[in-house]
């Protein structure tokens, strides 16, 4: 009898590892999260980034030469006197613009890059 008992654990174990190894294979290939096809959504960050193009094209900048500890944020908001009248996120859109195959996370000490400069008309 503890012979069937161990078989059946041992199935049972077998059956547990295929359903988790294909558990964690349609996880990885397929995910489980629904896929945002919505026309209305992908439209408008296409319509969002002409605008920003044509924006960008007089879009003012000073050349600086990173120092240690300096972030993109920290560089332009030294540029600025008081707040800075543009996102982060449109600050860091307007950085790798300006500096083509550069990110800001990957900025290094030494180097120069162009910052973007905002008016308070933005």
């Amino acid at each position: 009898m503890s012979t069937k008992l161990s078989f059946k654990h041992s199935l049972a174990l077998i059956l547990i590892v295929i359903i988790a190894c294909y558990s964690l294979y349609y996880d990885l290939t397929t995910g489980t999260l629904p896929k945002v096809n919505d026309s209305s959504t992908t439209k408008a960050p296409q319509e969002n980034q002409v605008n920003i193009a044509i924006e960008e094209e007089a879009l003012p900048a000073q050349e600086v030469v990173v120092e240690n500890g300096y972030t993109v944020l920290s560089i332009v908001e030294h540029l600025h006197e008081g707040p800075v009248p543009a996102s982060i996120q449109q600050i860091i859109y307007d950085f790798q613009e300006l500096n083509p195959g550069v990110t800001a996370d990957k900025i290094q000490v030494g180097k120069t890059y162009l910052f973007p400069l905002y008016t308070n008309s933005e």
